[in-house]
């Protein structure tokens, strides 16, 4: 195996280890690390919470400070390693402190307190940098973090379940209340472990009135999502299940909502960009919108989305509401299928130009049972 092909190796590694971090770092990136001594890997680390030890700190504390190996070793950073003290100190300064032989980072930190001075810190002490820009599926990865960095805004996943005839509602009566399901539970489970991995979900005010959803993840893993909601007229009851969440927003909203609940000024036009803007302020990164066919329909028109994930049950309703038609562009991924429903995933091309390459997309299994 040549040097570079064992880099590539190597730093897909790293990329894996990168994903166990994929519910608690936010809104700082997913970050893997793995340190190589004569082929081997001697240490492996990935950042797992944000204000927790860093990736390269993590792996580098499974070693003795005093391992000898480390003056012929290679660490493969999935990112470029910070120079400035922010939650905790620089990992630059940590790897020539240990004095690692060589360094190869998967992508440039496009955080302006990094920037290229990581690298340019380790070259400095003499450290053997490498950067491979060009990995297979190295942007992607951060793709949430990118999308905030360099876009100014979250990077936002649709989600939307379409029964076999191309309706996103079943028909219901006036009284029938609650969600209604289209596709198999274990496919639900995939969803709520996908807001498991966003930091906000995103609704209309007929999804709020018309199911009253938690928009929790009491079916998978990881941290519930702050809910977002859409409501410019005002038509949602302040004792709506969201709202009882601490980091609940709301653009427009009923009166007497509770203190905690942060409440934008709805505009003539450009809700969406509205709460996009609010939610990059805050520091949120990404946000998995649920709503209803218009509110879906609404993201779609705006070009304001990346990726698409359109859960196709596999009997008809008959009836209800039509689900919102995907741009004639929009990229097929690939899919999964669950039984007798799939899962198609889309990403918008001009998403593409912030990631490059998107890499068929995979699993976390076993699901929950």
């Amino acid at each position: 195996m040549t040097r570079s092909a064992a880099d590539q190796r190597w730093m897909q590694r790293a990329h894996a280890l990168a994903h166990n971090g994929r519910w608690n770092t936010a809104p700082n990136p997913r970050v893997g690390c793995v340190i190589v001594h004569e082929g081997l890997a001697i240490a492996e680390g990935w950042h797992a919470m944000c204000g927790g030890p860093h990736a390269e700190v993590h792996a580098l504390g499974q070693l003795d400070p005093h391992d000898a190996r480390l003056s012929s070793s290679t660490a493969y950073v999935t990112l470029e390693p910070c120079h400035h003290f922010g939650r905790t100190p620089p990992c630059s300064a940590l790897l020539i402190e240990r004095g690692v032989e060589r360094v190869v980072i998967g992508m440039q930190d496009p955080d302006p307190r990094v920037a290229g001075s990581g690298i340019e810190g380790l070259r400095a002490a003499g450290v053997e940098v490498t950067v491979l820009d060009d990995q297979f599926g190295g942007r992607w990865l951060n793709r949430r973090f990118l999308s905030s960095l360099e876009r100014g805004r979250p990077w936002v996943v649709l989600k939307c379940a379409i029964s076999e005839d191309g309706f996103a509602d079943p028909p219901r009566t006036s009284e029938e209340r609650g969600s209604l399901p289209i596709t198999a539970p274990a496919l639900r489970r995939l969803t709520h472990q996908w807001r498991a991995e966003e930091q906000a979900i995103l609704v209309g005010a007929g999804t709020v009135d018309t199911d009253n959803p938690r928009l929790d993840v009491r079916e998978a893993n990881g941290p519930n999502p702050f809910p977002v909601v859409l409501d410019p007229q005002g038509r949602t009851s302040p004792q709506a299940h969201v709202y009882a969440h601490p980091g609940a927003v709301v653009l427009g909203g009923p009166e007497g909502l509770p203190d905690h609940v942060v409440r934008l000024e709805a505009p003539e036009k450009g809700a969406i960009e509205t709460v996009l803007a609010h939610l990059q302020q805050a520091e949120c990164r990404s946000v998995l919108v649920e709503g209803g066919p218009k509110t879906l329909a609404g993201f779609l028109e705006s070009g304001m989305w990346d990726e698409a994930r359109w859960c196709m049950g596999s009997k008809p309703t008959r009836g209800g509401m039509r689900a919102p038609a995907l741009p004639s562009g929009a990229a097929l991924r690939g899919s999964h299928p669950f039984g007798d429903d799939q899962v198609r995933y889309f990403v918008n091309p001009a998403s593409l130009a912030l990631t490059g390459h998107a890499p068929a997309p995979t699993l976390a299994l076993p699901l929950p049972a």
